[in-house]
């Protein structure tokens, strides 16, 4: 089986810089932190900070303003086992305040 969870873990539209729309990897300095933060966590299946997100600082507030397209990726990490492997695909920032991170679950 293979489960594949896509969407926007950073998702600021009311930030969204349209200027850098074209510019590949443009990214805020609090949008880069989340996204960095938000991949190791993923990455090493230390879920909690992830559940707990609004605890994370400025950075994850601003990365997360509504938990619409954030919390589809709990229900992904929550099918996860300790031995499957996870990769993230498609992480790349955008526009400053957003990012299409994708991630994979594949049992080992």
């Amino acid at each position: 089986m293979l489960i594949i969870g896509s969407g926007n873990l950073v998702h600021n539209l009311r930030m969204v810089a349209w200027n850098q729309l074209d510019t590949p990897g443009y990214a805020y300095d609090w949008a880069e932190e989340a996204r960095t933060k938000m991949n190791d966590w993923i990455l090493t299946g230390n879920h909690q900070p992830l559940v707990d997100y609004q605890k994370q600082g400025r950075a994850m507030q601003l990365a997360i303003p509504t938990p619409d397209h954030f919390l589809p990726l709990l229900y992904v990490l929550g099918l996860q086992n300790k031995q499957d492997q996870v990769e993230l695909f498609n992480d790349q920032p955008l526009a400053g305040s957003l990012t299409m991170t994708s991630v994979m679950i594949r049992p080992s």
